[in-house]
This record gives C-alpha cells, structure tokens and sequence, in this order.
C-alpha cells in the first residue's frame, strides 16, 4: 500500500491577503536597496557553491571550520593567481602591439571605405556619405589618443568594481564560516512541521547552483580555447589570447555573449587578412556557437537552469535594469532557484480550494437589467 505524505496546505487567508502584500512590500524594497541585495546575492551564491568543499573538509578531515575556509579561498585565489600570471602579461603585451597597429589599419580602413564608394559608383547607384574615408580612417588612427584620455574613468570604475568585488568577497567568506550556525537559525524559524521540506529544498538550491557555475565555468574554458584557435587561423595569431579570454569572459553573459564574443576575431580577420577569411570566421563561431547549444549546453550544464531561453532573455534584461552588469550576471542563478523553487511549489505545496471564484457568472433576467 503506497505510503501518504501530508503536504503544505495554504489557507485562503494567505492566498488573498498575505502573498499579494508580500509581493508588493518585496518590490517595493528591493528597488530600494537593489545594489546591496545583488552584492549580498553574489555573496550568498559564492557561499553556498563553496560550503560543499568546505563542509567536506570540516567533515572527513576534521578541520576547523575557519581553517576549512581559509584552505578552500587559498586554494581558489591561487588557482586565480595562476591564470592571471599566465594570461595577463600576455595580453597586455597583445594589447600593445594592437595600438601600434592601429595607423596601419587605419590606411586598410581608408581603402576598403574607396572600393566601396568606387563600387556604388559602378552600379550607378548615388553614394554621398555623411563621414568620408578620410573621416573614417582619421577617426580610427585616433582611437588611441581617446583611450588614453578615458584611462581616469576606466581607473574609476575599476576601483569602483574592485571595491565591490572585494566586500562580496568579505561578506561571501563571512556566510562561510557562519554558515551551519546561519543554517541552524533559519531551520529553527521555521514551524517543525516544515522543516523537513525546508532541508530538501536548500538542498536541490546548492546542488542546482553548483551544477550551473561549475558547467558554466568549464564552457567558457572550452569556448574561450575554441575561440582562440578561430583567432589564430583567421589571421589574428598576435592578439590569440585577447581573443581568447575576451571569448572566454563573454560567455559568461547569456544569449548575447557568444555574438559579442566573435565580434573582435571577425573584425581583425577582416583588416588583417581579407573580407573573405572573416567571413570564415564568422561561420567558424557560428558552427562553434552550435556546438555550444546542441552540444555543450545540454551535456555540461544539464537541467541546473530548464527553462525556455525567452524566460532567461526576461531575467537577464530585467537583471541587468534593475542592477546593471552585477544583475545581469546574477539573473541566471537566480532563475535555477526560482526553477528548483517552483518544482518544489508543484510537489509539496497544495493551495486550498476557494468555496467561491472572485468571477462568475450569473443568469440575469432581462427585466431586471433595467
């Protein structure tokens, strides 16, 4: 005989009082405090992927549990540290070299902007651009001068982002080491009755959010080696790792991020070599960019998110209003919670019937319209 397990009965007062207030006061102090909600959001997402490390060696190695944190960051930070040796210097080099090269591009952009008005002029059709080819190859060769005159707002903003970096840091390890007794206050809150449900659901949380972080970080690891390898054929072998890591850091962004990730190997390959070989390369991303979704996406992430891409399209760009890049970058995870929150909703939670509709409809007779 199968066994009958009670669920979570929400009553009618809930239903039409409670749960629309909730809704309206949760938006009304999110939009409030939405740059600290998203900091601390990062912090509770880097805290809960860590916690299974950390618990892991509190557990079966029996370390303290400020040593197991300390252990977890230093082997994470010097991970970190590694590839900024290994990538950076090369970069910064390739950057460098692009800046010289910009004036020689500038003339190949003069001469492309030519054939183009000479064409349009074969074929009789009128051709006055607004911006000339001088124009435009002056605007080019003097993009260097503009970048270095925008390096004190770029600085700004890169303190701005370190400074918030590194207090998500800070509260991130903070939850970290707080965390079972940050878990034993919250289990006590809740009724008895529920607390059993409430451990299943942080449970498929963490797992759902470790599964999408740790896939997503090994897709753009592959993609970015991918992109680099386009880079290399197209011409573009002095600028492989800016590429590279350029493909790499895009993927992070949903949806738009492998587009905007190619965009830099097409153009080079479109002044360094012919218009012909970034054509290839705009087709080798794309062939790339399937392999991704058909491919990639399904065997590497799984079912951590499961929801229609329009829905993660909504997420984001909603994301991203709300708290600019942070809340664009923190819409997919937060979309695997609501994912992993709703399944639980469709398992456990049973929502009391109303004796009467809000809306029904009644026989009137004509009569008594009037």
């Amino acid at each position: 005989m199968p066994s009958v397990r009670k669920k979570i009965l929400v009553p009618k007062y809930v239903q039409y009082i409670l749960l629309p207030l909730a809704l309206v006061l949760g938006l009304w102090f999110i939009s409030i405090l939405r740059t600290i909600i998203i900091m601390f959001l990062l912090a509770a997402i880097i805290a809960f992927v860590l916690d299974q490390p950390v618990s892991l060696l509190q557990d079966r190695l029996r370390f303290p549990r400020v040593l197991a944190v300390v252990v977890v960051w230093l082997i994470l930070l010097g991970i970190v540290a590694g590839l900024i040796a290994l990538i950076i210097p090369n970069v910064i080099s390739e950057l460098n070299y692009l800046i010289d090269q910009i004036p020689e591009y500038a003339s190949r952009t003069e001469l492309i902007a030519q054939d183009v008005q000479k064409w349009f002029t074969e074929l009789d059709i009128p051709y006055k651009p607004d911006i000339t080819p001088a124009d435009v190859a002056g605007k080019l060769a003097s993009g260097g001068e503009q970048i270095a005159t925008r390096a004190l707002g770029f600085a700004e903003l890169l303190f701005s982002t370190g400074l918030n970096a590194f207090l998500v840091l800070v509260i991130s390890i903070y939850m970290l080491i707080d965390a079972r007794r940050l878990r034993q206050v919250v289990k006590n809150s809740i009724p008895p009755q529920f607390r059993d449900d409430a451990v299943l659901l942080f449970g498929r949380m963490q797992h759902a959010l470790g599964s999408y972080l740790r896939g997503q970080l090994l897709i753009s690891t592959v993609m970015g080696i991918l992109g680099g390898i386009i880079a290399f054929y197209g011409g573009a072998g002095a600028y492989v790792f800016i590429i590279a890591v350029w493909v790499a850091l895009t993927e992070v962004v949903p949806l738009i991020g492998p587009f905007i990730g190619a965009a830099p190997a097409i153009i080079l390959a479109y002044f360094i070599v012919s218009p012909g070989r970034a054509l290839i390369v705009a087709l080798l991303f794309l062939a790339v960019q399937q392999l991704e979704g058909h491919i990639l996406v399904p065997k590497i992430m799984g079912k951590s998110v499961g929801v229609h891409p329009l829905w993660v399209m909504f997420a984001v760009l909603s994301g991203a209003t709300i708290g600019g890049l942070a809340g664009g970058l923190v819409a997919v995870p937060m979309v695997a919670i609501i994912k992993v929150l709703i399944d639980f909703c469709r398992e456990e939670v049973v929502l009391e019937k109303w004796e009467r509709p809000l809306l029904e409809k009644k026989t009137v007779e004509e009569g008594d319209s009037a």
